[in-house]
């Protein structure tokens, strides 16, 4: 089961389709387990190949369980805040939740402005790079025990991204200070980002929307204005959660 999650996962994580042999060599597999689990997910519709590549993909299976998770998390029905925001702003915005370490894109409303950032649904990035990632941390049980545990050097995507765990700490700090995260072009060179968490009514972040702007169209003075919007739009989208749902009733 968790070498087929693993292909799933893999699957999911790239924009094309790989060949039987790259999905082996990335999840670490032989060749025959590979085909094995490949043909498996082929049965149920999780995965289809492509005849004129004799590659693969994630197929109508995974769709139908990706849209009825959407909806069980009340993901579906954020989709309207986003798009307010968007049309606020004029920027890009995106949903975003955690998938160990890494945040990963759930839903997005992309800008119509001529310079913009391109992202699709589905990307995945370090929690230490993005907006959403920080956000997320911040309002986390135990995040000290996280940061702590990360190795000495994080990983780079940009000269500006957070280069220790000390340098995260202080982020999540003023995350918690002022309610809302910065992406100071950590995780795409040129685009700053800010992002809200979307709490349960514990108080635990179990999401985040983030506004990504061109660095050229993002002052300081804005930054703070989006910042503080977003989190308006995340307590709205809150009330969408399953466990708020039940308590509010």
């Amino acid at each position: 089961m968790g070498r087929a999650l693993s292909v799933l996962k893999l699957l999911g994580s790239v924009a094309g389709e790989l060949s039987g042999t790259e999905i082996a060599l990335a999840v670490g597999l032989s060749s025959g387990t590979a085909n094995r689990i490949i043909r498996a997910l082929t049965a149920e519709d999780f995965i289809a190949r492509n005849p004129r590549t004799d590659c693969y993909y994630l197929s109508r299976g995974t769709v139908l369980l990706g849209e009825a998770a959407q909806r069980g998390f009340g993901i579906d029905k954020m989709l309207p805040l986003l798009e307010q925001l968007n049309a606020e702003t004029g920027e890009s915005v995106n949903l975003s939740i955690r998938d160990g370490n890494e945040s990963v894109v759930m839903l997005r409303v992309q800008s119509t402005l001529p310079l913009r950032f391109e992202q699709r649904t589905g990307a995945r990035f370090p929690l230490h790079t993005t907006a959403s990632g920080k956000a997320i941390l911040a309002y986390t049980p135990q995040w000290e025990n996280y940061v702590a545990a990360l190795p000495p050097r994080l990983h780079k995507l940009t000269p500006h991204t957070l280069e220790t765990p000390q340098d995260l700490e202080g982020a999540i700090t003023a995350v918690r200070r002022r309610g809302f995260s910065i992406d100071e072009q950590e995780n795409v060179d040129g685009v700053r980002s800010v992002g809200a968490p979307i709490l349960d009514s514990s108080g635990n972040a179990q999401a985040a929307i983030v506004v990504q702007v061109p660095a050229v169209r993002m002052p300081k003075k804005r930054i703070r204005e989006l910042g503080e919007r977003a989190v308006q739009i995340a307590a709205e989208a809150a009330r969408f959660l399953p466990v708020n749902r039940t308590v509010s009733r």
